[in-house]
């Protein structure tokens, strides 16, 4: 099958170029492209690969939080998951989120996976980590950059935004 050989493609651009930006952006497209033909343990497999270029080879802040955002964003149109492989990947991606260096940017990351645990419209409570529910209710320090801080305040704003329009009515801890 053709994704499996771009899979082998993408491994061996990762193993000999100095590029994990590009490699993760790679993985995470071909992972939209498993998810719209129905593979579901490729499409899974992509995810866990991105993840691990993420893991190994990204280790500047404002890097870690432009990756994990798109692997956020990919995440969000994913349709082929199950509820436990999903959860396991939306869950590894808010703990990565809430795992930056900057606590503005734990802010910006973990607000934008709050939006994973619900994906249908139905749903009136959100199953959220408590570790992230904290990250995400916690103020950033003064020492932050404004840019930073003026990042954080969109994401809240337009979290609660969210949360409001689509009437959730509560976050509560899973488990």
């Amino acid at each position: 099958m053709i994704l499996k050989f771009i899979r082998q493609l993408i491994s061996t651009l990762v193993a000999q170029v100095e590029a994990p930006g590009i490699a993760l952006r790679l993985f995470l497209l071909a992972a939209q492209i498993s998810d719209e033909c129905g593979f579901e343990d490729l499409t899974y497999d992509f995810y866990v690969q991105a993840f691990t270029v993420y893991e190994d080879s990204i280790s500047e802040s404002r890097a870690q939080l432009q990756a994990i955002t798109l692997v956020i964003g990919t995440l969000s149109g994913a349709k082929v998951f199950g509820i436990d492989n999903y959860d396991t990947l939306i869950t590894k991606a808010a703990l990565h989120g809430a795992k930056l260096l900057k606590k503005c940017h734990q802010a910006i990351a973990v607000g934008l996976a709050s939006h994973l645990w619900w994906q249908e419209p139905s749903l009136t409570e959100i199953k959220l980590p408590e570790r992230e529910r904290e990250k995400f209710i916690r103020h950033p320090s003064k020492e932050d950059e404004e840019e930073d801080e003026e990042d954080v305040k969109s994401v809240g704003i337009f979290t609660f935004s969210s949360f409001h329009s689509n009437k959730l009515c509560a976050v509560s801890p899973s488990g």
